[in-house]
Protein backbone atom coordinates (compact mmCIF):
# COMPACT_ATOMS: atom_id res chain seq x y z
CA UNK A 1 0.00 0.00 0.00
CA UNK A 2 1.57 3.64 -0.86
CA UNK A 3 1.90 5.82 1.86
CA UNK A 4 -0.27 8.22 0.64
CA UNK A 5 -3.11 6.24 0.52
CA UNK A 6 -2.23 4.20 3.70
CA UNK A 7 -4.64 6.50 5.21
CA UNK A 8 -7.60 7.65 3.48
CA UNK A 9 -8.92 11.65 4.46
CA UNK A 10 -12.37 11.52 3.63
CA UNK A 11 -12.57 15.30 3.33
CA UNK A 12 -9.78 14.63 0.43
CA UNK A 13 -11.63 11.83 -1.04
CA UNK A 14 -14.80 13.74 -1.07
CA UNK A 15 -13.27 16.75 -2.75
CA UNK A 16 -12.07 14.29 -5.42
CA UNK A 17 -15.51 12.61 -5.97
CA UNK A 18 -17.12 16.07 -6.27
CA UNK A 19 -14.30 16.69 -9.65
CA UNK A 20 -16.34 13.85 -11.15
CA UNK A 21 -19.54 15.83 -10.87
CA UNK A 22 -22.16 13.52 -12.87
CA UNK A 23 -19.19 11.42 -14.64
CA UNK A 24 -19.01 7.64 -13.89
CA UNK A 25 -16.19 6.63 -12.45
CA UNK A 26 -14.37 3.52 -10.92
CA UNK A 27 -12.05 3.52 -7.71
CA UNK A 28 -9.05 2.93 -10.13
CA UNK A 29 -10.09 6.45 -11.83
CA UNK A 30 -10.33 7.81 -7.79
CA UNK A 31 -7.48 6.36 -6.47
CA UNK A 32 -4.97 7.57 -9.12
CA UNK A 33 -6.15 11.13 -8.69
CA UNK A 34 -6.07 10.78 -4.67
CA UNK A 35 -2.17 9.34 -4.70
CA UNK A 36 -1.33 11.72 -7.61
CA UNK A 37 -0.23 9.06 -9.98
CA UNK A 38 -0.85 5.01 -10.88
CA UNK A 39 -2.60 3.15 -7.83
CA UNK A 40 -1.83 -0.29 -7.19
CA UNK A 41 -4.41 -3.04 -7.12
CA UNK A 42 -3.90 -2.59 -3.11
CA UNK A 43 -4.87 1.00 -3.02
CA UNK A 44 -7.71 0.39 -5.28
CA UNK A 45 -9.38 -2.34 -3.10
CA UNK A 46 -8.83 0.34 -0.51
CA UNK A 47 -10.37 3.12 -2.17
CA UNK A 48 -13.52 0.63 -3.25
CA UNK A 49 -14.01 -0.26 0.51
CA UNK A 50 -14.03 3.08 1.60
CA UNK A 51 -16.71 4.38 -1.44
CA UNK A 52 -18.93 1.15 -0.44
CA UNK A 53 -18.51 2.45 3.20
CA UNK A 54 -18.94 5.80 3.18
CA UNK A 55 -21.49 6.23 -0.37
CA UNK A 56 -24.04 8.08 1.78
CA UNK A 57 -21.64 10.58 2.93
CA UNK A 58 -19.83 11.21 -0.16
CA UNK A 59 -23.18 11.62 -2.19
CA UNK A 60 -22.33 8.69 -5.06
CA UNK A 61 -24.22 5.42 -5.84
CA UNK A 62 -23.03 2.22 -7.27
CA UNK A 63 -24.29 1.30 -10.77
CA UNK A 64 -24.38 -1.69 -12.17
CA UNK A 65 -21.91 -3.51 -13.83
CA UNK A 66 -21.39 -6.25 -15.85
CA UNK A 67 -18.35 -7.76 -14.57
CA UNK A 68 -15.32 -5.43 -13.53
CA UNK A 69 -15.17 -2.51 -11.94
CA UNK A 70 -18.10 -1.26 -10.11
CA UNK A 71 -18.87 1.96 -11.23
CA UNK A 72 -20.18 4.99 -9.14
CA UNK A 73 -22.04 8.39 -9.95
CA UNK A 74 -22.23 11.68 -7.93
CA UNK A 75 -26.01 12.02 -6.62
Amino acid sequence: MSATIAQIDLDKLRHIVQKFDASAVTAAGIASEYGQGAASDEDVALIEEQLQRHAPVLGIQAQPAQGGATVWRTL
